[in-house]
């Protein structure tokens, strides 16, 4: 019986590790919905329309706060499509029109403002801990759905990897629905011809549960009482 209590305990306690805290959706695009914006380091007026915004300073990127949740957005272009050395490069958030998002801008074309692969870039995303993301939405160029008709090419796939270790190769969809857990994510495209944009995605922290002291005592208790039940059999 008090074994079956310790167990019980501790299989509780340990439940506690999967719940996680509120969604907080992140917006980059406009289309009427509200639009989170970074904090500093902002160059206004840099893309085919007048709300556009870029990276002032390239090798810091964007920060967003909200809810609590910290990150760093920042675009890279590689050397080589072994993915061996980076640089980082102009961050555009695309506000205006509606189908646009975060993306890595091209300064020899003025209009394209997807995260290709033809220049070999990536879009990464560096978070304060680690967080659940799920529901990203990507746009290709031209400011258009990935389900529609792309001025730019179409959005393609991409390589996504977690905490510097490559997790798969995905499709770059109006909605992707994955659940993620990391601290860094990176979307490199990998499509000839092809990009996206990231709209928006949703995220919700990695809890670190006060209750862990009490699942570790319940573990510790579980040993204590299995190793008396045996002392009093023997």
């Amino acid at each position: 019986m008090l074994i079956s209590r310790f167990l019980a305990s501790a299989i509780a306690t340990a439940g506690m590790f999967t719940a996680s805290a509120n969604a907080t959706t992140f917006i980059f695009k406009s289309g009427g919905a509200f639009i989170d914006t970074p904090t500093g380091n902002v160059a206004m007026d840099c893309g085919t329309v007048g709300a556009d915004l870029c990276t002032d300073d390239d090798s810091l990127g964007f920060s967003y706060s909200k809810d609590g949740v910290n990150f760093t957005a920042s675009a890279y272009q590689y050397t080589d499509n072994t993915y061996a050395d980076r640089d980082t490069t102009l961050l555009i958030q695309d506000i205006s029109p509606e189908n646009s998002g975060l993306g890595a801008f091209s300064e020899n074309d003025v209009k394209n403002d997807q995260t290709q692969f033809n220049t070999l870039e990536s879009i990464e995303f560096v978070f304060d801990s680690a967080v659940f993301m799920t529901n990203i939405e990507f746009n290709a160029g031209d400011d258009q759905d990935c389900s529609g008709p792309q001025g730019e090419g179409p959005c393609g796939d991409f390589d996504l990897w977690i905490d510097g270790m490559f997790f798969a190769t995905m499709t770059a969809v109006d909605f992707l629905t994955d659940v993620f857990i990391g601290t860094t994510f990176e979307f490199r495209a990998v499509t000839p011809n092809a990009g996206f944009a990231i709209a928006q995605f949703e995220v919700r922290e990695v809890p670190i549960p006060g209750a862990i002291p009490l699942f570790l005592a319940g573990l510790a208790g579980l040993g204590f009482a299995s190793r008396r039940s045996k002392s009093k059999q023997s």
